[in-house]
């Protein structure tokens, strides 16, 4: 069934029509439909409709912005099967059993902003983003070597 939601919620829009449907359960155990769709906008925001088979216009039929915390849980949740689909979203996933640690970084500010950008426009936090980004430069092969002014 093709679900259609619009929503304004904080002086923003929430469209079903317009965003990627990521994945959702639905329920039909007791003669009724009703479940719910996690989306994400075309600006990274994520949103959850819920619904039921009264249809779209319905009052229990609602849109609820997600953090992308809250995405990615919902996606665990429902479609933890599909790892390449939340690791496309939220960056490698750690494997199990690995420990971390909590360190303090010190960056200037405009490197702080325009890491905090890049991490909103993949729809992340700026601690997932700058923990893939890490990930990323740990794993090539090509990585910077000391130069003898600096030894």
């Amino acid at each position: 069934m093709d679900r259609k939601c619009k929503r304004i919620i904080d002086g923003k829009t929430y469209n079903t029509e317009t965003a990627t449907r990521l994945g959702g359960w639905i329920d039909d155990e007791h003669g009724f439909e009703q479940g719910a769709d996690l989306y994400q906008n075309r600006l990274g925001a994520f949103f959850l409709y819920c619904f039921s088979d009264d249809g779209p216009k319905s009052e229990e039929d609602k849109i609820v912005p997600y953090t992308p915390e809250q995405a990615q849980k919902f996606l665990e949740k429902h479609h933890g099967y599909d790892v390449e689909l939340i690791e496309s979203l939220f960056g490698q996933m750690p494997e199990a059993g690995s420990s971390e640690s909590k360190f303090t970084l010190r960056l200037p500010d405009n490197l702080r902003n325009r890491l905090a950008a890049l991490a909103k426009a993949n729809g992340q936090s700026l601690n997932a983003w700058v923990v893939r980004c890490l990930e990323q430069c740990s794993a090539s092969p090509e990585l910077p070597r000391k130069s003898k002014v600096q030894q």
